[in-house]
């Protein structure tokens, strides 16, 4: 991941969690995107279609760390990763329900440090 980083035009890290908010996640792109103070006061929707309208012209990688449930990309705004734009979306997870609910196209399973580590 580190090497790849400068092939990227925007690298976005997104904290999910257990409760999912999709406000909280646009409003957290918004904010990499440097859009959070103009589009504050507006609607999912509206949010929605500026991030899709930048991402789109971008070479982006999007990370969204622990997923308890699988995340509507097109309610964000998120366009999907083709083979054409090179753009990535990565996740993590403990569920596998959850990997194939988000369609992955490849699976890593990583096991917990130790607390010592």
């Amino acid at each position: 991941f580190d090497k790849e980083v400068n092939e990227f035009d925007v690298v976005i890290w997104v904290v999910v969690s257990k409760d999912l908010q999709y406000k909280v996640i646009q409003d957290q792109i918004l904010r990499r995107l440097r859009a959070d103070q103009e589009l504050e006061k507006e609607t999912e929707e509206k949010k929605a279609s500026f991030i899709d309208n930048i991402l789109r012209r971008k070479k982006f990688i999007l990370l969204l760390d622990d997923l308890w449930s699988a995340v509507d990309l097109n309610k964000i705004g998120v366009p999907r990763p083709t083979q054409e734009n090179g753009s990535k979306i990565v996740f993590t997870t403990r569920s596998k329900k959850v990997c194939r609910d988000m369609e992955a196209d490849d699976e890593l399973k990583m096991d917990c440090l130790p607390t010592t580590e």
